[in-house]
């Protein structure tokens, strides 16, 4: 891959994966940051860049195994921090209860779900939900057997579904 097909390729693909990216840390600035990450390991591959229009697949690829490393390392810096400070209290302000309309309710309801599952499930079900990516392509992308990656989207989907029932009698009134 030349320097103009690289150009195009990011033109072209910058933001699904950044969506993607963002989907999965849930932060800008640490999307922004993989996803520059993620083309410099592309420029650095470009010699086993697929050239059969699997490009966006491989890049998610590349950009998921950076999530990855990142969430790894955020873990081992929180434990150690955690060592010197103490237990970090949870910021809980995300979690208030918006009540001006059904739709900021309820948005504020699925997003607390997908934060509650557990890393593995709410992984899978953004891919596969939000990206629609199918059980397959998450299978070979995560390196996880097909089966596990149905279960873990029946699982996650469940989880959510099952929280936000109970808040179903919470909802403002009109």
């Amino acid at each position: 891959m030349g320097p103009r097909a690289f150009q195009r390729a990011f033109e072209t693909y910058r933001d699904p994966v950044y969506r993607f990216l963002l989907r999965l840390c849930r932060a800008p600035t640490e999307a922004e940051d993989l996803l520059q990450d993620t083309f410099v390991a592309c420029w650095r591959k470009r010699d086993r860049c697929p050239d059969d229009g699997h490009l966006l697949a491989w890049l998610r690829r590349i950009a998921f195994r950076l999530y990855l490393n990142q969430r790894t390392k955020s873990t081992r810096r929180a434990a150690l921090a955690r060592g010197f400070d103490g237990p970090r209290q949870r910021d809980d302000a995300a979690d208030a209860v918006t009540t001006r309309d059904e739709e900021a309710f309820l948005l504020e309801r699925v997003r607390g779900a997908l934060d509650d599952l557990p890393e593995g499930q709410r992984e899978v079900f953004v891919l596969h939900r939000f990206e629609g990516l199918t059980c397959r392509e998450i299978a070979d992308l995560m390196d996880m057997p097909l089966k596990t990656t149905e279960s873990r989207v029946r699982r996650a989907t469940r989880a959510i579904a099952d929280r936000l029932r109970s808040h179903v009698r919470d909802l403002p009134t009109r």
